[in-house]
């Protein structure tokens, strides 16, 4: 029941729910939401993933973890997360992906995110591993990038000592997530 059965189901419809997406999928850590979203959105060897150095060294490790490089853009001193005015000098050919976390509950300037994202065909992973709860104009985090990362880690806002979920509103990463998180099986719950 507590490994991808009845009551993990439970808690990602639930989870998925109060943050409003529609789709939610449980790991075993923050960490290991970043590494799954990484993965679900094509990550791979050479690539670039541009995000803070000022947060927890797991982010960084997870883009690690796809043998990606991070690349690693200043803070806004007023918000501490993310200067959306300093990723455009980092974008190269190789950039995927941007982590942006909403570091302290404070989710990061999504509008300018986005933007810069779109003009370059750059995935949005929310890391909200420490913004549970969290809302900007109406919306609760999980909601702001392509994919979102919670952790349930005990110092975190919401905490199960260990775990993490990943949200989104595609049906193909959340898929890709369930995969990679059941070593590739596609019914995790036939053994």
């Amino acid at each position: 029941n507590i490994v991808q059965g009845k009551k993990v189901q439970e808690l990602e419809n639930a989870f998925a729910q109060f943050c409003g997406t529609k789709y939610a999928v449980a790991v075993s850590s923050g960490t290991a939401a970043l590494h799954a979203s990484l993965y679900a959105i094509g990550i791979k060897e050479g690539d670039e993933v541009i995000t803070t150095p000022f947060t927890f060294v797991a982010t960084a490790n997870s883009i690690l973890m796809q043998n990606a490089m991070p690349v690693f853009v200043d803070i806004d001193p007023e918000t501490y997360n993310i200067d959306p005015n300093k990723i455009k000098e980092k974008i190269t050919s190789k950039t995927k992906a941007i982590i942006a976390v909403d570091l302290y509950g404070q989710i990061h300037d999504y509008t300018e995110i986005k933007k810069i994202a779109n003009e370059h065909n750059i995935k949005i992973i929310e890391d909200a591993c420490q913004s549970v709860g969290a809302e900007l104009n109406g919306m609760k985090a999980g909601n702001f990038g392509d994919l979102a990362v919670f952790s349930l880690y005990a110092t975190k806002n919401m905490m199960a000592g260990e775990g993490g979920i990943i949200t989104t509103n595609n049906e193909e990463y959340a898929t890709r997530i369930k995969q990679f998180r059941f070593h590739g099986k596609n019914d995790e719950n036939k053994y």
